[in-house]
């Protein structure tokens, strides 16, 4: 396996991830008041072209993994904050 994605996609999806990784940082470390809204879709964007890479364009890298993951872990928020509201 390699880190970096060898294909477009695969770019895309990492560098999605990449950007909201950093974004959440930012927001939560000096409290910024940025839309939690789009930087969750800017992560779920990475998740689905993330699998387009994978599936399509057979892409291996571990960072393509990483915007999946991400994209998995924003979904799993999503559906606790509905289950359990705060």
């Amino acid at each position: 396996m390699i880190l970096l994605p060898k294909t477009i996609s695969g770019k895309w999806a990492a560098g999605l991830s990449i950007v909201f990784i950093v974004l959440i940082a930012i927001k939560v470390r000096f409290w910024l008041p940025l839309p939690t809204f789009t930087i969750a879709v800017l992560g779920l964007a990475g998740f689905i072209i993330g699998i387009i890479a994978i599936i399509k364009n057979k892409d291996k890298a571990i960072l393509t993994f990483l915007a999946i993951l991400v994209g998995l872990l924003i979904m799993l928020w999503t559906v606790l904050e509905f289950i359990f509201p705060h």
